[in-house]
């Protein structure tokens, strides 16, 4: 019970040091602030950057990957 009830005032604690008054309001600005910013960011390089044109490049198949497993245990 008591490790507990430790736990949960550690928690507490933490949070309200890290969150007091003070800084909560400004610390959900500059989350607000940083996540409009990613997005319009994200956004612009969506718009700017031309996909390229898929390519068949020509040639042939070749699986020699089993050859060279049975050579090397033999």
């Amino acid at each position: 019970m008591f490790p507990r009830l430790i736990e949960i005032g550690l928690i507490v604690l933490a949070g309200w040091a890290l969150f007091s008054r003070g800084r909560l309001p400004q610390t959900v600005r500059s989350v607000r602030k940083s996540a409009r910013i990613l997005k319009s960011e994200a956004q612009a390089a969506a718009d700017d950057v031309p996909l390229p044109e898929p390519q068949v490049i020509p040639g042939q198949i070749v699986d020699d990957g089993a050859r060279r497993a049975d050579n090397a245990q033999s």
